[in-house]
């Protein structure tokens, strides 16, 4: 139940936000253009399928990818965890500690320009 209800809100907060680029769409065309849509059913139903899909894609977001980087947020910069090579625990943590993070956002920001076409 909490699943349709989170997916619901997701599903409300993007079609207003998806309204407004298509009023501005659909605004330009018939106002600015001066000219009728073109299979108008179609492009309606593409706007629905377009909504549904980015509800979807928002829900698996929120409920999957974004848990995992929060967790892996907090293990990382865990201070157990960066004076594992340190003496004791009494040391001050440096920003040096934390080369772990830095490995890590090196990888996304190197994987995702690598990813990025051209």
């Amino acid at each position: 139940m909490e699943l349709l209800t989170s997916f619901s809100s997701i599903l409300l907060s993007t079609i207003r936000d998806v309204i407004t680029i298509a009023a501005i769409i659909f605004g330009f065309q018939l106002f600015v253009i001066r000219r009728p849509i073109a299979n108008l059913r179609r492009v309606l139903f593409g706007f629905c399928y377009v909504v549904v899909g980015l509800a979807f894609f928002l829900l698996g977001l929120e409920k999957a990818l974004f848990p995992l980087g929060r967790l892996m947020a907090e293990q990382l910069t865990n201070p157990d965890f960066i004076r594992q090579g340190l003496g004791s625990a009494a040391d001050v943590l440096r920003w040096q500690d934390y080369y772990w993070v830095y490995i890590f956002a090196f990888a996304i920001g190197a994987s995702t320009t690598i990813a990025e076409p051209r």
